[in-house]
C-alpha cells in the first residue's frame, strides 16, 4: 500500500478501532497500546488493496492482539501469584489481626517461661526453640545426658502447670 493510503486508513479507523478496543479492556492505556501496535502492523503486513478488506483486517487485527495482551497479563498474574505465594514476606504485615494474635501469644509463652528457674528455661528454650539436641544440651549447661532429660522433663511439666493456671486464671476472671 501506498504512504497517503496508510494516513486515509488511520484517519478513517482510528476512532473506531480505539472505541472497540476501549470497550474490550475497559482502559484507556491498553487501547492505545494495542491501537498502535494494530496501525504498525498494518505499515508492516498489510497488503489488502480493498477499503473493506482493510477495514476487517484492522479489526481482526486489533481483537488478536486483544486476546493475546489478555494471555500474557493473564499469564503475568499467576506467576506473580505463585510467586507471592512460594516466596512470603518474612514479616506478616498483611494480616494484622494474624499479626497480633502471634505476638499475645508469644509473650504469654515468654511470661510462662520467665516464671521457670533459670536452669529449666535455658534448656526448654535451648530445646523447643532451638532445636538442641540432648548432647548438644548437656555441653552448653554442662551437665549429663540424663540430667539433661530429668530436668527437661520437669521443666516441661511446670510449664504446663504455669499455663493450665493461668488458663484457668482467665476463666474465673471473666
Amino acid at each position: 500500500m501506498k504512504k497517503y493510503t496508510y494516513h486515509e486508513l488511520f484517519e478513517a479507523y482510528q476512532l473506531p478501532l480505539y472505541r472497540y478496543l476501549l470497550q474490550l479492556s475497559r482502559n484507556k492505556e491498553v487501547a492505545e497500546d494495542l491501537l498502535q501496535e494494530t496501525f504498525y502492523r498494518a505499515m508492516v503486513s498489510l497488503k489488502v488493496k480493498h477499503t473493506m478488506q482493510a477495514k476487517a483486517w484492522l479489526f481482526k487485527v486489533a481483537r488478536n492482539l486483544y486476546i493475546d495482551s489478555t494471555r500474557k497479563r493473564n499469564t503475568e498474574q499467576k506467576v506473580l501469584n505463585e510467586l507471592m505465594r512460594d516466596y512470603s514476606p518474612a514479616t506478616s504485615i498483611g494480616n494484622p489481626e494474624q499479626s497480633l494474635e502471634k505476638k499475645t501469644k508469644q509473650e504469654e509463652l515468654e511470661a510462662l517461661l520467665s516464671m521457670l528457674p533459670e536452669n529449666m528455661q535455658t534448656i526448654l528454650y535451648l530445646r523447643e526453640v532451638q532445636g538442641f539436641s540432648y548432647k548438644e544440651l548437656a555441653l552448653a549447661m554442662d551437665l549429663t545426658e540424663n540430667q539433661v532429660k530429668v530436668t527437661l522433663h520437669r521443666a516441661r511439666i511446670k510449664f504446663r502447670e504455669y499455663a493450665s493456671r493461668k488458663k484457668g486464671a482467665g476463666i474465673h476472671e471473666e
